[in-house]
């Protein structure tokens, strides 16, 4: 099989000729100190495409792609021309949406929430980012349209955002308080969730004008999990954001029906993927495997005919052990979730500077052969 030939026939649910992997998802980057780590280890004299600057994992190298054999091409969404982010007197880099970040130890942290202390009449008046703007989707057509003709690889769309509606209305109101209000002020956190849902809606339509004919799923990613349980209990999480969810997502399939939701969340999150299989999502992805109720094989009986996983590869531990311990977890990811096809294989988030340059390669090179179907002979 072909790579697109490989990952289509696990989206239709159907057996491959092996497990396919991804690398340069919305979660199976590599940090940036890890990529120029692993970019002078393999001898680079240039470095990849800088397409994210000022995150957490900023490049995307498309040789490396081809060293581990990954199925995957992945387009990024492009910068608006109608706004730069700038500097303000606090040393606040401020983004569009107005929130601030600093850059502390090696990683961007929010410092700045434009609406800490507005009221629900300041929401009509704030001064929201312009989603229908040229630069967003600037060239995009054409790399996917290239991509799709020329090569064989299956081509996605990394998420629109740093975040979807609920990480977005923390940035925007402070974490602390946005939680506080879903208890003591809901017609608030519901008038933000509105703006907010209605924002991502016309970003992603937009987004999907320009690359929706060539892609296989187009990537969202929220934090719904902690490491001992969700951030939300189900009953919470319906009321204020099964519905935004599924008004997002089903507004993306009209606009583009032959397009998948994949959806990547850390932490545990079981109790929430019926919610999460409502609101139309088709891939769940991250699957961290250390994490409280998030057993891969308990996932694949409860919610194995209902959804793709991708992702499940232990950063926390495994990757982070000796050969042995990242050839034992490659090999209990595939046995769990993929015998009967569904999986895609990748790690459970972003690589860090803690991973062996020799286990990620060995990650790949043992999915490579292990996932072989039939699996496990």
């Amino acid at each position: 099989m072909t790579s697109r030939e490989r990952v289509q026939a696990v989206l239709r649910r159907e057996i491959p000729d092996r497990v396919p992997i991804d690398l340069w998802g919305t979660d199976s980057r590599m940090s940036t100190a890890y990529y120029k780590k692993v970019a002078e280890y393999l001898g680079f004299e240039q470095l990849g495409e800088r397409i994210r600057p000022g995150s957490t994992s900023e490049y995307e190298d498309y040789r490396i792609s081809d060293m581990i054999g990954s199925d995957f091409r992945h387009i990024n969404i492009g910068k608006p021309d109608n706004f730069k982010s700038y500097t303000d007197e606090q040393g606040n880099i401020i983004d569009e949406w107005g929130v601030g970040r600093k850059v502390i130890g090696i990683h961007p942290s929010l410092t700045y929430h434009p609406l800490a202390e507005a009221t629900i009449e300041d929401l009509e008046t704030y001064h929201w980012p312009v989603m229908n703007d040229p630069g967003r989707i600037r060239g995009l057509a054409e790399r996917a349209k290239d991509w799709y003709e020329n090569t064989d690889f299956a081509i996605t769309a990394t998420s629109a955002t740093s975040g979807t509606i609920f990480e977005m209305c923390q940035y925007l109101r402070g974490i602390e308080q946005f939680f506080i209000d879903l208890y003591e002020d809901p017609d608030f956190a519901h008038a933000l969730i509105e703006h907010v849902t209605d924002l991502l809606i016309e970003l992603n339509v937009l987004y999907l004008s320009a690359v929706g004919p060539y892609i296989e799923w187009l990537e969202f990613s929220s934090d719904f999990g902690t490491q001992n349980g969700p951030f939300l209990s189900p009953k919470l999480f319906e009321e204020f954001f099964l519905e935004p969810h599924k008004r997002l997502f089903t507004a993306c399939k009209k606009a583009a029906p032959n397009v998948k939701i994949f959806l990547h969340s850390c932490g545990s999150v079981k109790l929430l993927m019926p919610q999460f299989i409502e609101m139309g999502v088709d891939i769940q992805s991250a699957l961290q495997p250390l994490a409280a109720d998030m057993d891969s094989a308990g996932l694949k009986k409860a919610f194995g005919d209902q959804l793709i996983f991708h992702g499940g590869v232990d950063i926390q531990q495994a990757l982070t052990g000796t050969l042995e311990d990242t050839e034992a977890e490659v090999k209990k990811r595939i046995d769990e979730f993929a015998k009967d096809g569904g999986y895609i294989l990748s790690p459970s988030n972003h690589f860090q500077i803690d991973v062996p340059i020799e286990n990620f390669f060995h990650m790949y090179e043992v999915g490579r052969a292990y996932g072989v179907y039939p699996i496990g002979e």
